[in-house]
């Protein structure tokens, strides 16, 4: 007995030791783990430091910059506007226009001016094509406005008549010009000034019209109208009086076709009333006179 009570005296001083040791060593990783907390809230008191410090640093670099910029540019005389050197390459816009349309006054510092803003004020104008503007130190700015030139008009009323440019373009009735031709039967609504007809017989109607700009086209084939409501052909009447019904396919092949007829119409003296030209590439016109 006493055997097991020398035995059971071990096992307790034994299990104590582990107690202790075990005790000992959950002490020392919380020790460690109080120091690398520690550690981390270190580094990160000095990033957050340094971020506030690289923040205020950008703050008074912005801050004096845009001062500097205002003292220099912006808001010194020396950059008033007093010269302006504003042109455009068509007859509807004016000088006077162009001033208003683009909103600036004498008043306004060259470098103040935001000339993509102005760029765009301009290009909102339906006549205007496309801008350049630029600065012109100490004190001039340059506009160069390149203007859309009417191709055709939409509907025969002068009264309620829009031009068009060969983009398909709308502009407004001021951009008429004596014998343009008129393209009817359209088929797209709400048409305005500033937006692009977009309907296909339409747009052939415009290639149709820049076909006949050709030097070896122009002096026979001069267009009064097209009628583009079939979907199958354009319906063309020209100055002479002749009606050219023409095939969208092929339209090119057949307008060299048209030219020949219109020549050998002129050396014989006449002129023919109907002009058939919608059957296939290899059917030969039908005339009437």
């Amino acid at each position: 007995m006493w055997v097991d009570g020398i035995l059971s005296e071990k096992t307790k001083k034994r299990r104590r030791r582990n107690r202790r040791r075990r005790s000992d060593e959950l002490f020392t990783v919380s020790a460690r783990v109080k120091e690398k907390n520690a550690e981390r809230r270190k580094r990160i008191a000095v990033i957050c430091l340094l971020l506030v410090v690289l923040v205020g640093f950008g703050w008074v670099l912005q801050v004096s910059l845009s001062a500097a910029g205002r003292y220099f540019f912006t808001e010194n005389e020396k950059y008033q506007i007093r010269q302006w050197d504003l042109h455009s390459n068509g007859r509807l816009l004016t000088p006077a226009h162009i001033r208003e349309y683009s909103q600036l006054s004498d008043s306004d510092n060259l470098f103040a001016v935001d000339l993509r803003e102005v760029r765009r004020r301009l290009e909102s104008v339906p006549v205007v094509r496309s801008v350049e503007v630029s600065r012109r130190l100490p004190d001039t700015l340059v506009v160069r406005v390149n203007e859309r030139l009417a191709v055709a008009r939409l509907g025969t009323d002068d009264r309620l008549s829009l031009a068009v440019d060969r983009e398909g373009h709308v502009l407004g009735p001021g951009s008429l010009r004596p014998n343009l031709p008129s393209i009817v039967g359209l088929r797209q609504v709400g048409i305005k000034p500033g937006i692009t007809v977009t309907d296909s017989l339409f747009v052939e109607a415009l290639q149709f019209l820049e076909l006949c700009e050709r030097p070896h086209v122009s002096p026979y084939v001069r267009v009064r109208s097209i009628s583009v409501g079939d979907p199958e052909h354009l319906d063309i009447r020209l100055s002479d009086g002749e009606r050219v019904r023409i095939a969208r396919a092929h339209m090119e092949a057949r307008l060299a076709e048209l030219v020949g007829i219109i020549q050998n119409d002129k050396q014989r003296g006449r002129v023919a009333s109907v002009i058939n030209m919608t059957g296939e590439a290899h059917i030969p016109p039908v005339v009437q006179y």
